[in-house]
């Protein structure tokens, strides 16, 4: 009796301690003391804080419909017109904001979207045409507005009907340094309004 009750101890020792080092064996390989920090991280010092201050307001204007999604028809040029002609003709564009509250005083067009691989003040085409981008102009026709600057600020005009302003641009092609390519070359610009 005593031999079995010694053996049976013994056999739930073992199991246990069996069980156990299963456990830890597989517990130490999902620790994170198991990640080697340095492995992918780098070394790793001091840091610091970044604070993000910002304020949710209701001071914005409406877009109107026509202005909200528009194309502009830069027209057909011939593969050889850019070697002795850097830009073709430029072709106007508006933007129109209504209904602005008086708090807004001015208004003004943030423009985004794909860069030119070669200049990156220029949109990037596609659709097969290379060697060019388009340019964006303010109304002067002279001042280029750089992808993702903010445009020259329109003042707001107020009346009873709420406060409203008309932004005029230009854009034309313009030869980026890369050899032309004929095909397509169609650009995309997403644009946000900034009010002050």
């Amino acid at each position: 009796m005593f031999n079995v009750k010694k053996t049976l101890l013994a056999v739930f020792v073992g199991s246990s301690l069996m069980i156990s080092g299963t456990t830890f064996s597989v517990a130490s390989e999902i620790s994170p003391m198991n990640v080697n920090p340095g492995s992918e991280a780098g070394t790793q010092g001091t840091g610091g804080v970044v604070n993000f201050i910002g304020e949710i307001t209701d001071v914005s204007c409406d877009i109107t419909p026509g202005s909200k999604s528009q194309t502009v028809d830069l027209g057909k040029w011939a593969a050889s017109y850019f070697p002795d002609n850097k830009e073709s003709t430029q072709t106007p564009f508006q933007i129109r904001v209504e209904n602005c509250p008086e708090s807004v005083s001015t208004v003004a067009v943030l423009f985004d979207g794909e860069k030119d691989a070669a200049d990156g003040s220029l949109l990037a085409v596609t659709g097969g045409a290379t060697g060019v981008g388009v340019k964006l102009y303010e109304e002067d026709r002279s001042s280029s507005i750089k992808i993702g600057s903010v445009s020259e600020a329109m003042n707001v005009t107020q009346s009873e009907d709420g406060g409203e302003a008309t932004l005029t641009f230009y854009a034309d092609y313009r030869a980026d340094g890369q050899p032309i390519s004929v095909g397509h070359a169609n650009a995309v610009s997403n644009f946000v309004m900034v009010y002050n």
